[in-house]
Formats: C-alpha cells, sequence, structure tokens
C-alpha cells in the first residue's frame, strides 16, 4: 500500500464521523437494551459476561447495513481472522484463525455442521442471505463440537420473524456485469415464527475471459412452541454455484473453459422439553451433502498435448449427526450438560483423464468411496460461585472407526469487578481429524495411511475487558498461545505403493487481539480490532519445504492486521457504513519459479463504503423503499492475496430494497 493513500483514508474517517457525530447527539438516550445471549461457546444460551472464551457476534443487521454479500467480507473485520480468496468472485477462500490451519475452523449453520470430511471449507459461497447473526468462537472447541473446531468455530444463525407476514425485496447491479437480487419472508407469533428466503448472484468477474460466478441460495428456517414445554425448529440452507476461472494454479492466465460447480444443502431439525424445572433434554440433528464438479474440456481442435489437457471430476461429500443431551439447572449458579453424538461422514469421487502420449486417451481416475463413523460422549458444567465469577469445565471422548479414541478438555474462568473490568482465562485440548484421502487414497502419487492420527492442539489465553458508558463502550486484550502437533505432511519422494502421508510436523502460534467497540444511541456503532500475530513451523519433521520448514512463519498469515468499521445515521432517513481492513506484510509461495520460492507480500489497506436513502416511508398500507449504494475498493488499491491472484479492483454497485 502506497503511503500516499492512508492520509485519504485518514480524511475520509474524520469526514464520516464528523457526519453522523450530529445525528447521534440529537437523538434521545434509550431507556432499555435487551442483552443478547451467546450459544456458541458452551451450546447453553449464556450471558456475554458469564462467557469464558472470545467470541465476537455479528448481526444481521450489521451486514446488510455494510451492503455485504458474502459472509467472507465481514469475518475479515474480526480480529485474529485472516481471510484469503484466490483471484475474483467465486475463487477458493479460506479462513487462517489464529494462526492455525485453514481446516481448524468447524463451520456451522444453525448447529449443522458442513466442512468437509477433515475440515477443509471453501467461504467463496457461502451468502448473507437471510442470516440473524454470525457468532465467532476463537479457541478450542472441540469439547463441544468435535473435530475441526481446532482454533475455532464460525456458526450462522437463521432468521425467524416476528408480527405480521413481511415481505422483503433487494436488486442491486454494477461493476463487473454484476447483478444480485433476494426475496424474502418472514413473520410470527409467540406460538409460530418462519423465514423464507431466495436469492441469485451474478458476475462476469475480474478477469478478461471465462471468469463468471453464479450463485443461487435457498433458505428457511421455522419454529415452533407447540406448548410452553417444547419447542421445535427446523431449518435449510441450499446453494446451487458455478465459478469458470481462466487462471492456472500459478494465477496465470491459461483456460478459456474450465470450472467448478457445486450443489450444497445443509439441514437441521432441533427439539427441547423442559422435563421440570430442574431438567430439560435437547436433541438435535443435522445433515449436509455437497455435490462438486471439475469440468475443463479442450480449449480447440489444437489442444491435445501434454498429461491432463482435459478432464472431468465428481465429488460427492455426506455429513449426518444426531446429538441428544439433558441439562440439570441443580440451582440458578448451576448448570451441568451431559450428552452423546454419532456422526457419520463418506465421501466419493470419480473422473476421467485425457492425456497425448503419442496417442489421446482418455482414462478413468481411480475410484474413490469411504466413510467413517465417530460416536463422542461428553459433560458439561457452567457454575457462577458468585454474582462476580464465571467457570466452565468440560471433556469429552470420541471414538473413531478409523483412528480409534480421542480426548478433548476444556476449562474457563471470568471474573468481574465493580469497576466494569472483566478478567478472563481459558486452556483446552482439540483435535482435527485426517481427511479421507490421507487415510484411504489408493493413487499412483498419492497413497493414504489408515494408522494416521488426527492433528492435535493445546491452546491457553488471557485476557482483560473494560466496560465504559453503561455497557456502550468496551476496550479488551487478549493474548493467545497455541500448539499444533501431529500434524500431517506429504511426502512426494516415498516408495511406489508406500503412504505418502505420515503425522510428524508441528507448529505454534502466540498473538495479541486487542479492540475497542462502541454501541450508541442513533443506531452509531464503531469497532476498532487490532491482531499481532507470530504463527511459524517448529517441526517440518526433517522435510523442509518452500511453504513448511522450521523456524519460519506459515504462509499468509500476516504479523500485523487491523480493522475500524463505523455504522450510523445521516440526517434523517440516510445510513452510512464503512470499513477500512489493514493487511500486513506476509509470507507465501512463488509457484511460477522452479523451485517453488518463498516470497514476502508487501501490506495493502482496503476502504469499503455502504449507503443507504429512505426514499418512501413505510406506514399502513405503503412499503418502505430505500435507495442504496456500496463501493468496494474505495481507493482501488493494487494487492494479492496470494501470489499471483490479484485482489478485486473497485467496484460500484446501486440498487433498491423493499420492504412491505
Amino acid at each position: 500500500m502506497s503511503w500516499c493513500s492512508r492520509p485519504m483514508i485518514i480524511r475520509l474517517l474524520a469526514v464520516y464521523v464528523s457526519l453522523v457525530t450530529p445525528a447521534v447527539a440529537q437523538e434521545a438516550q434509550d431507556t432499555t437494551r435487551l442483552k443478547e445471549l451467546v450459544v456458541t461457546a458452551t451450546r447453553l444460551p449464556t450471558p456475554p459476561e458469564s462467557v469464558t472464551a472470545s467470541v465476537t457476534v455479528i448481526s444481521g443487521e450489521e451486514l446488510r447495513a455494510h451492503g455485504q454479500r458474502f459472509l467472507q467480507d465481514a469475518l475479515r473485520d474480526v480480529p485474529g481472522a485472516s481471510v484469503v480468496q484466490q483471484g475474483s468472485y467465486g475463487g477458493v477462500s479460506s479462513l487462517f484463525l489464529r494462526g492455525g490451519e485453514s481446516d481448524y475452523v468447524k463451520v456451522l449453520i444453525d448447529g449443522v455442521p458442513v466442512n468437509q470430511a477433515g475440515g477443509a471449507y471453501n467461504w467463496a459461497n457461502l451468502t448473507t442471505d437471510n442470516i440473524a447473526r454470525v457468532e465467532v468462537l476463537r479457541g478450542p472447541a472441540s469439547v463441544v463440537y468435535g473435530s475441526d473446531a481446532v482454533t475455532g468455530v464460525v456458526q450462522v444463525f437463521t432468521r425467524t420473524g416476528e408480527g405480521p407476514a413481511a415481505l422483503e425485496g433487494n436488486a442491486e447491479g454494477g461493476t463487473f456485469g454484476s447483478f444480485n437480487g433476494q426475496a424474502a419472508v418472514l413473520g410470527g407469533t409467540q406460538q409460530f415464527s418462519y423465514s423464507a428466503s431466495a436469492s441469485r448472484i451474478v458476475t462476469d468477474g475480474t478477469y478478461p475471459f471465462n471468469n463468471e460466478y453464479g450463485n443461487t441460495v435457498l433458505s428457511s428456517r421455522v419454529q415452533s412452541r407447540p406448548d410452553e414445554k417444547s419447542t421445535i425448529g427446523i431449518s435449510g440452507r441450499w446453494t446451487d454455484n458455478r465459478y469458470h476461472f481462466p487462471t492456472d494454479f500459478a494465477g496465470l492466465l491459461a483456460d478459456s473453459n474450465q470450472f467448478n460447480g457445486e450443489k450444497a444443502l445443509a439441514l437441521g431439525v432441533d427439539l427441547s422439553r423442559q422435563l421440570s424445572e430442574r431438567y430439560q433434554v435437547q436433541v438435535s440433528g443435522g445433515a449436509s451433502r455437497s455435490d462438486g464438479e471439475f469440468d475443463d474440456h479442450m480449449d480447440g481442435p489444437s489442444d491435445t498435448l501434454g498429461f491432463g489437457f482435459a478432464s472431468h471430476r465428481d465429488t460427492r461429500s455426506d455429513r449426518g449427526n444426531v446429538d441428544a443431551r439433558v441439562t440439570g439447572s441443580f440451582t440458578p449458579s448451576v448448570r451441568i450438560t451431559a450428552g452423546a453424538q454419532v456422526e457419520h461422514e463418506s465421501e466419493r469421487q470419480s473422473g476421467e483423464t485425457t492425456s497425448n502420449f503419442g496417442a489421446i486417451a482418455t482414462t478413468p481416475d481411480t475410484p474413490f468411496d469411504r466413510g467413517r463413523t465417530t460416536v463422542g460422549g461428553y459433560a458439561q458444567a457452567v457454575l457462577s460461585p458468585t454474582p462476580a465469577l464465571a467457570l466452565d469445565v468440560n471433556g469429552r471422548l470420541d471414538d473413531n472407526s478409523a483412528f480409534g479414541t480421542f480426548t478433548t478438555y476444556r476449562a474457563g474462568a471470568a471474573y468481574r469487578l465493580s469497576s466494569g473490568t472483566r478478567f478472563r482465562a481459558s486452556l483446552g485440548r482439540a483435535f482435527k481429524a485426517p481427511t479421507f484421502c490421507e487415510q484411504f487414497c489408493d493413487a499412483p502419487f498419492v497413497v493414504g495411511d489408515s494408522a494416521l492420527k488426527p492433528e492435535r492442539s493445546f491452546s491457553w489465553e488471557v485476557g482483560v475487558e473494560q466496560q465504559l458508558s453503561a455497557g456502550r463502550l468496551s476496550v479488551w486484550t487478549t493474548y493467545f498461545d497455541q500448539k499444533f502437533e501431529d500434524m500431517i505432511l506429504y511426502d512426494g519422494g516415498a516408495a511406489a505403493g508406500e503412504p505418502t502421508y505420515f503425522n510428524g510436523a508441528a507448529a505454534r502460534s502466540q498473538g495479541i487481539e486487542a479492540g475497542l467497540t462502541a454501541s450508541l444511541s442513533g443506531g452509531l456503532g464503531a469497532s476498532i480490532a487490532y491482531t499481532y500475530l507470530v504463527a511459524k513451523a517448529t517441526d517440518d519433521a526433517g522435510m523442509p519445504s518452500a511453504s513448511f520448514t522450521d523456524g519460519e512463519a506459515l504462509i499468509r498469515r500476516p504479523t500485523h492486521s487491523a480493522a475500524v468499521s463505523l455504522r450510523g445515521r445521516v440526517f434523517q432517513r440516510a445510513t452510512l457504513a464503512g470499513s477500512v481492513t489493514y493487511v500486513g506484510e506476509r509470507d507465501d509461495v512463488d509457484f511460477n519459479q522452479f523451485p517453488s520460492a518463498r516470497v514476502s507480500l508487501p501490506d495493502y489497506a482496503v476502504v469499503d463504503l455502504a449507503g443507504e436513502v429512505e426514499l418512501l416511508h413505510s406506514r399502513p398500507g405503503t412499503p418502505q423503499l430505500s435507495g442504496t449504494l456500496r463501493v468496494e475498493n474505495l481507493f482501488n488499491e493494487q494487492y494479492d492475496q496470494v501470489v499471483g491472484f490479484a485482489g478485486r479492483p473497485r467496484g460500484v454497485f446501486g440498487g433498491a430494497r423493499l420492504r412491505f
């Protein structure tokens, strides 16, 4: 990032604050505030001041105010989170949380896991449609959620409406031939509430050819209370997307017709019943399926040279689980939960490759079809010995049909002073199961090892938070330390037929997260977050590479990162939201060189703005109509998130939003 643009950013923020400040001064102070409960940390609705882990909550209102269509764009502002996308809209996106691997974060939609077996998740296609809130839990959470939750959990909660039926719709178009539209209906009573949404996003992308992206999303949630003691919730989310990309593995323009496609479905049901004043039973079930497709036809009659000049692959990944637990509330300060979970994962792959070694031949790829089952039991105690002290202690045992048993635990404490100061501390153990390929593949250059152990971690953190202005202003900081062991590496030099994957690598990440959040009258919200991170390989198992070498920084994790976000009302009928995201220098690998070499990517900062003006005020029989305008990368910052893959240039988008 050039230094000449930094003063422009400062001036922009100064102008923004000067606009929103008078409006805030004219607003009366709120007399009551409803405090939102945090669910993801313990799976029990818990007041934020009693949560011992680090949690960031993003409301659906914030997402809509900032005009963010993809959740990954909102996660860039979360402390400790680094989002990396390869190229344009639809390009593969990864989330590195607190310096861990990109497959160390569990992703849940209304409690339903949607990661691939082994933890991988592509953030490129998860939109913000119909979202009530998002909870980002940082730190080990396998004791609550099993495999994959090594450095954290991201859980999406779908909206349910209230009051008379309301219709919503919005449409937007702009740069890169982009268009997106969404329609929703929602409403409800105390006994029954619902929402249903449909959306479509299309764009030509930022590359000059073969870069179209389209994404269709359907989502819904219904919740019923058949009596005073029972609650039933059912949710579903279906996604159908296709991403055309002209680049090769190094980011060079190389292909005119290859694409990835995916159809994904997540279904969840949860039932709770209050058995007595003390005991509550909850049963939840979830299923997710992902059907993926990769297709690369011949570019033309002359495209007949080399290995794999044309290919096609199909994949299917299924994941289903049932969880049952009983919670006993023996006193207002003692809640104990005991539960059990059964989960089954399966994956299958097929495809074909066309090559030319003297004669053109199409051969099928080695087929793959495997599954595994995990049975787990867990217990949790959430305690409040005094009004100022909160404790939680958890333990879990998982037994997997492929890799055996694994034990996890977590403990935490939080203490509040009358001055508004809160201290936190927690520690825990977590794990990630091997991928199916790492365990079961049997191809010429990729051979799995059924004896692989899960990757594991031990983490601890301490933090302090200061509340000011009756809780409207919060200043906080957290120090964390994580050790990752039994990490799985690939051995390309293994003898023919011998396993190419093995345990043995290790890494460590340490850092500081600090920030300020403010929630003021008049709808003004502001946040500042900063992360200092040191993430390094500590043992390369005698097999150093450009991407993983003992003592070297883990790639694509910046040492310094920061985000500033503002949102507020300007004048009477307009709102303005803006954010500045700063990403510091970080190491990456340049695959255009031979052999591949480690390089340093320069820092950059991206400014985004979004505004909405109410054109028609809602009243009985009349819809509310607003005009919207947003700008991505306002100063057209040029940067690479991955070597060879340029970040999105400036985009300007305008549209309208309707509610009736």
